[in-house]
Formats: structure tokens, sequence, C-alpha cells
């Protein structure tokens, strides 16, 4: 006797950003049976079935903690920490202004007081960004997106870690070019 097909089930929780208006709304996008869910909350009307569509007709895209369901050719965004973005914001306006307001001819302890708080900012959004890493895996990331893969959706993951790649390659690369441009120009 064969045994049955055992589809994998998984859930991931967050919100979904509601690109017309702005507003994230809690959801929860399922994988269970092949079918893939999304359930939206809101206030007034509770929990609303969104879509439900097999896992073969989702593409399935995902960097650091968002998740987005294309269905359609209609994109889903859902973030496991949306908090993390407006956090992160409010770090790099902080880190902003404190370089304007000490930027210039200070004496040395104003200075120092901003690298220590360029540190520190720095840190923060390092600590956010591991908030929001924590964040996907607790609300079950990691195991959607393979349940999902194994349903026979189309699955892209773009992760911390090649982000944080992209990100040095990139400075590697224009610091490069800088010393080539004047190396270039000093001959």
């Amino acid at each position: 006797m064969a045994m049955p097909i055992q589809h994998p089930h998984a859930v991931f929780s967050g919100a979904w950003g509601d690109t017309t208006t702005g507003a994230w709304y809690p959801a929860q996008a399922v994988v269970s049976a092949g079918i893939v869910t999304l359930w939206i909350g809101s206030a007034a009307a509770g929990w609303t079935q969104h879509f439900s569509v097999p896992a073969r007709e989702v593409t399935v895209k995902s960097a650091a903690q968002r998740i987005t369901l294309v269905v359609g050719g209609r994109s889903y965004p859902i973030l496991a920490d949306p908090g993390a973005v407006s956090r992160a914001l409010g770090f790099t306006s902080m880190g902003i202004v404190g370089g304007v307001a000490h930027h210039g001819h200070r004496p040395y302890r104003y200075r120092r007081y901003r690298r220590g708080s360029g540190a520190a900012w720095d840190v923060a959004r390092g600590v956010n960004q591991a908030a929001a890493a924590y964040a996907f895996n607790a609300r079950g990331g990691g195991e959607f997106l393979s349940a999902v893969r194994a349903s026979g959706a189309r699955v892209s993951r773009l992760g911390y870690g090649a982000i944080a790649a992209i990100g040095c390659g990139s400075a590697v690369l224009v610091v490069f070019v800088v010393v080539a441009l004047a190396v270039a120009l000093s001959v």
C-alpha cells in the first residue's frame, strides 16, 4: 500500500503593506496541501482571505525580513517586523543630523563625541537588522520558504549575508575606482 503524498504546511506571520494607503495590516501567508493563502487582518472585518491559489501560480521573492508573494502580476509584500523600517529610518536620520551638527572646525572633544555617537548609531542599526532577522525566523520565514518551494512555487531568496556582501562589494568597488582615478589623474 502506497503512502499518500504529504504536502508541506507552513505559516509566515507578519504585516502586509498596502501600497495604496501606505498602512500595515496583520497578515499570515499559509501554504498547505499545495495551496498558498494570504490572510489579512483588520479591526473592522477581522481576518479576511485575500487570495488562495495553487502554489505553482505563486512567485515568492524574499529579501532580508520581507517575503513578497506575486500572484497574477500583483505583489503582496509581508514584513516580519515593519517597525524595523521606521527604526532604521530614524537611526539614519539621527546619524545625518549628528554629522551635520558636529561637522566643521570644532575642538577635539566634539570630534571624539561624533565618532562615539556615529558608532552608537551604527551599532543601533546593526541591532535593528539583527532583530528583524530574528523576527523573520521566529515568524516562520525559513519554514515557509522551504514549504512553498516544495509545493511548486518559484522562490528566490536574498538574505542578510548576500545584502551585506553586495554592500561591502560596492564599497570596495568605489574605493578601487577612486584610487584608480587618483592614480590616473596624477600621472
